[in-house]
């Protein structure tokens, strides 16, 4: 019975080193390099979107490994497509690490469409960050999609 205990022991301390040394490789030391300032941001950027009633709605459902054709519109309080001149920009990453951080050319394709080809390097959660920049001012809009095999 001694030798049952001590060899459950035994494997339940591997089994936690195992996941400790996993873990401490895998992480690469940052989760948010200043988080104060993400934080005021996020605030003011959910007050400005709230205030505009501007959203922003994929238009593609289904992402894949590889070459992807992302295409969104921005869309105002109604719904309706909405057309204005300003920047446009797209930024994806992991949510577990900023090793896989990209920003992407976005074409505007008519009223309130726009494109962007975008590349996944893995499967799973990633997070795609819309920009707008009109007057000097940036309002983001985040979108969490899971990217599938193929």
């Amino acid at each position: 019975m001694k030798t049952l205990i001590s060899i459950v022991v035994i494997v339940g301390l591997a089994a936690v080193i195992g996941a400790v040394v996993v873990g401490v490789r895998s992480f690469d030391g940052t989760v948010i390099a200043k988080p104060y300032e993400e934080g005021l941001a996020w605030d003011e950027a959910r007050k400005d979107r709230a205030e505009l009633g501007w959203s922003i709605k994929l238009n593609a459902g289904i992402f894949k490994v590889g070459e992807n054709d992302l295409q969104f519109t921005l869309l105002d309080k109604q719904g309706s497509p909405l057309d204005l001149p300003a920047e446009v920009s797209l930024n994806f990453s992991r949510p577990s690490t900023d090793a896989y951080d990209r920003k992407v050319d976005v074409q505007k394709l008519g009223a309130g469409l726009y494109r962007a080809l975008v590349n996944f390097p893995l499967y799973g959660q990633w997070d795609i960050k819309i920009y707008l920049i009109k007057n000097a001012k940036k309002i983001e809009f985040k979108e969490r999609v899971f990217v599938g095999k193929g």
